[in-house]
């Protein structure tokens, strides 16, 4: 398992609130499974159409059989389920593979507008032998139809070049995919206008720095869009700073777009990624940025004119539930409704053993929280507790989450899993 938290970690073989809170803190039912068994995904795996909600994981253990992946077969692959989008619970179809069975592939991503969805995965030369300086390639397929159908893959970048981990949006009549070149350090953005046959691609940002597993440049970018409204964020250094650029035109102007400076230094380990993501409502303009500073995680809104100013959704150290945060990584966020907002980050407790946010770490004790504004950022709801890594083995660690909306339904999910990796899948939560 590489997902973007733990991709600096072995492969499985053998990843007090600043704001005042506002009203009462949003309900959720209880978690449910919603892959195969080992799985799962690196965030922004969630996506709603028309009707229905879908989910995109991989897995190294992969259905129908679960026998586990070695470098003949079978091999590790990325799968999508569907379920009616009025079912509180998930009633979830089975997994259908969209890799190719012959192909190594992991790091999905999935994005739907209207009964539009667009897909993408990464496939590698070797599961069992990974080498991070291998060639790894991004591929694509498109869903006319809900994700019933799919169109064949369509292949984004060099079949020798390096891709880290990539994102997709959809919107405006255009599909949008982007993803940090591992080789040189550009910051790639692919985009379609005819459902998916044909893409252009441009570089919109670069950054410095480089994995410490050897995986090359990494500025783990993502991309939201909302009608003409595009945005993009990454990391320009090493040193933590986090750059975004925007666009009105559809993203046409991306690539000669100033970027905007979010913050200066900030967490940077592989896992304190932004998150960006466009309105869930047609007609609804706009697009949300979260990003990790050095004492807790602030979000800016694009409304196709300007980037609002910073509202800090979580500073660390934060209580929630009574429990205490001293940091959090990888979140999510989704504009929704008319001016409401939700945001999830993985929530790190104090580890005796080392720091908190190391999801590998003896002590480590990770949970998803979650938080709701109704009015923009202006003030935030009671921050809520969705696990509860300490008191529920075998799963210490809840990580990468994901945000949909389906109807007046809020839905979260995220990956589970332990150091030693005897179980590990996809979960979630859909509020009341």
């Amino acid at each position: 398992m590489r997902g973007r938290a733990t991709a600096a970690l072995v492969a499985i073989v053998a990843v007090l609130s600043l704001a005042t809170p506002a009203t009462a803190a949003t309900s959720f039912g209880r978690a449910r499974r919603i892959s195969t068994p080992y799985a799962w995904n690196p965030g922004k795996s969630l996506a709603s159409t028309s009707n229905k909600l879908l989910t995109i994981f991989a897995s190294d253990c992969p259905p129908p059989s679960g026998r586990c992946a070695d470098d003949n077969g079978p091999r590790m692959g990325v799968f999508v389920r569907r379920s009616p989008a009025s079912s509180q619970a998930g009633d979830w179809s089975k997994p259908l593979r969209i890799s190719p069975s012959s192909v190594q592939a992991e790091r999905p991503s999935i994005a739907a507008h209207g009964p539009t969805v667009v897909a993408s995965y990464v496939t590698q030369r070797s599961y069992v032998h990974y080498r991070p300086r291998a060639p790894r390639v991004l591929w694509i397929r498109v869903s006319l139809d809900q994700g019933r159908t799919w169109h064949k893959p369509v292949r984004l970048s060099a079949h020798t070049g390096r891709v880290d981990y990539p994102r997709v949006a959809v919107g405006g009549g255009r599909m949008f995919a982007v993803w940090t070149q591992a080789n040189s350090g550009s910051i790639r953005m692919a985009t379609s206008d005819d459902r998916g046959h044909h893409w252009s691609t441009a570089t919109i940002g670069s950054t410095t720095w480089r994995s410490s597993s050897g995986e090359g440049f990494r500025g783990l970018p993502d991309i939201g869009v909302s009608g003409d409204d595009v945005a993009a964020a990454w990391f320009s250094t090493g040193g933590g700073a986090q750059e975004a650029v925007t666009s009105n035109t559809g993203g046409d102007d991306l690539a000669t777009a100033t970027p905007v400076a979010l913050t200066g230094p900030s967490p940077n380990d592989g896992q304190h990624y932004p998150a960006v993501a466009g309105a869930a409502a047609p007609g609804d303009p706009r697009v949300a940025l979260a990003y990790s500073t050095n004492t807790g995680l602030d979000l800016r809104i694009f409304d196709g004119s300007s980037l609002s100013t910073p509202s800090t959704v979580f500073a660390w150290k934060e209580v929630v539930g009574g429990t205490g945060y001293l940091d959090g990584y990888g979140p999510a966020v989704l504009p929704f409704g008319t001016s409401r907002l939700a945001v999830a980050i993985a929530g790190c407790r104090r580890n005796p053993g080392g720091q908190p946010c190391r999801p590998l770490a003896r002590g480590a004790r990770i949970d998803m929280i979650y938080r709701h504004s109704a009015d923009d950022g202006g003030s935030w709801d009671t921050a809520i507790r969705l696990t509860h890594a300490g008191t529920h083995p075998p799963y210490r660690v809840n990580d990468e989450p994901s945000l949909a909306v389906t109807g007046s339904t809020q839905r979260l999910s995220c990956d589970r899993y332990q150091r030693s990796f005897s179980s590990y899948d996809v979960w979630m939560r859909s509020s009341h």
